[in-house]
């Protein structure tokens, strides 16, 4: 039984899949359904430390600009939530399955809907890009190539046991940790991409950028920051994207 179990796990590391967003091949050992509850599970440890604002103006504005980005998402294999965390933080972050939580504090700087939109934008290119799940794919490591060998026999959703098994403070840190200067171009890249087919003004990621380096020069670095510290490179990379998006359609 164990060489066999071996031989699922080589089969399935071995078996990579084509990305439409990233135009690459990659190993997800993650399924979409598993991915989704995933996300079940981690909203609930997530809704256990912070207040999720509903039924709000704010709320809604939310949801109206973020399924508008979503619409127009390369990954339409589940359906994008978005969470508004009561919190004067300014920060916005995603985990797997779709969800994208974004701070009152952060909404209430950005003045205009394509600003709004470029963050969302911004997250939504995570999700397509994968590098939500991948990101706790690695971090769970071990527990997750173990459970979706146990779903080919079980049947159960693989990872979704693993992150229920982690404390919530584990989960906010593991999802709100910094992704690699990669994965943040990428989604940038995406979220300009998506900015585009969505109608909404490409600047506004510029003018979100801007904000967010506005308030740098307070007491606090906005949470946001802490895990995105190459601004400036950004802003220079988001200005060249959107040359070729527009000389492109």
């Amino acid at each position: 039984m164990t060489r066999w179990l071996l031989s699922c796990f080589l089969l399935l590391t071995g078996c990579a899949t084509y990305n439409t967003a990233t135009e690459r091949n990659e190993v997800i050992l993650i399924s979409t359904s598993s991915e989704v509850a995933m996300a079940h599970s981690i909203h609930d440890q997530i809704s256990s430390q912070n207040k999720i604002i509903k039924e709000t103006d704010e709320s809604r504005r939310l949801e109206r600009i973020g399924q508008r980005v979503a619409r127009v998402s390369d990954r339409q294999d589940f359906q994008y939530h978005f969470y508004l965390i009561d919190s004067d933080e300014m920060n916005a972050f995603t985990v797997p399955g779709g969800n994208i939580y974004f701070y009152a504090g952060l909404l209430r700087r950005l003045a205009t809907d394509d600003q709004v939109a470029a963050v969302l934008a911004h997250e939504v290119g995570h999700c397509a890009a994968k590098h939500t799940v991948k990101k706790f794919q690695a971090a769970l490591g071990y527990n997750v190539a173990r459970n979706v060998l146990v779903s080919i026999l079980a049947l159960e959703a693989p990872g979704a046991q693993s992150v229920a098994g982690l404390g919530a403070d584990a989960v906010m840190n593991l999802a709100t940790s910094a992704y690699s200067r990669r994965d943040e171009y990428e989604a940038d890249r995406l979220g300009i991409k998506y900015l585009y087919l969505a109608g909404f003004d490409l600047n506004g990621m510029i003018q979100a950028f801007d904000i967010l380096q506005e308030a740098t020069k307070g007491d606090h670095v906005p949470l946001i920051l802490r895990t995105h510290p190459f601004l400036k490179d950004r802003i220079a990379a988001v200005r060249k994207e959107i040359e070729a998006v527009q000389k492109k359609y």
